[in-house]
């Protein structure tokens, strides 16, 4: 493009110039006004007290602290001011007795189990290469349906692919019977022959 330009001679565009008007009415300058010098600060002296006959004299406060008769209380509570002591306590209600413990989980073998469905875990093939071997421990939630809400890794195998695996399954494959609501060990063991 630059070559086309300078064969053509392309020539930039003419400058116009215009006069300038005459300034008809000129404006005033104005100048700020100069500071004026400030007065020094005057000094003011305080008169002393003069020493007067009595002194006086401060209102004292004291502190006043009660305690409630306090056989049932385990431990002492420092208040400041006046307490009002009541004969007549009045307890919050204690909390609702826990009736039941969480049931540890059961161990699960799908191998003795009626009913469901549980494919066994494929052993991954770079595992089976690298000859991994181990047992992994899964936690595993059922709900009243049968469905597996939760699985969960409990002991390692020390491989990962393994874990995974594991898990994958049950998640993924595991269909249990309807029924309560259950929560399952599963020892699965990753062995080569």
């Amino acid at each position: 493009m630059f070559l086309y330009v300078g064969l053509v001679e392309l020539k930039p565009p003419k400058i116009m110039v215009r006069p300038l008007t005459e300034v008809s009415e000129p404006a005033p300058v104005v100048l700020p006004p100069e500071e004026q010098p400030k007065p020094p600060p005057q000094v003011v002296q305080e008169e002393e007290p003069q020493p007067q006959e009595k002194p006086i004299e401060t209102p004292q406060v004291i502190t006043v602290v009660a305690a409630a008769d306090t056989p049932n209380i385990a431990f002492a509570v420092p208040v400041q001011g006046a307490v009002a002591v009541t004969k007549e306590a009045r307890f919050a209600a204690p909390p609702p007795p826990i009736t039941q413990a969480p049931r540890p989980p059961v161990k699960f073998d799908p191998n003795n189990t009626t009913g469901g469905s549980y494919p066994p875990p494929k052993y991954p093939g770079f595992a089976e290469r690298n000859r991994f071997h181990g047992t992994v421990t899964v936690e595993i939630l059922v709900d009243a349906a049968g469905s597996v809400t939760s699985a969960k890794l409990v002991k390692s195998s020390g491989y990962p692919i393994l874990d995974e695996a594991a898990l994958k399954v049950v998640k993924e494959s595991w269909k249990f019977p309807p029924g309560a609501q259950r929560d399952y060990l599963w020892d699965c063991t990753f062995q080569l022959p």
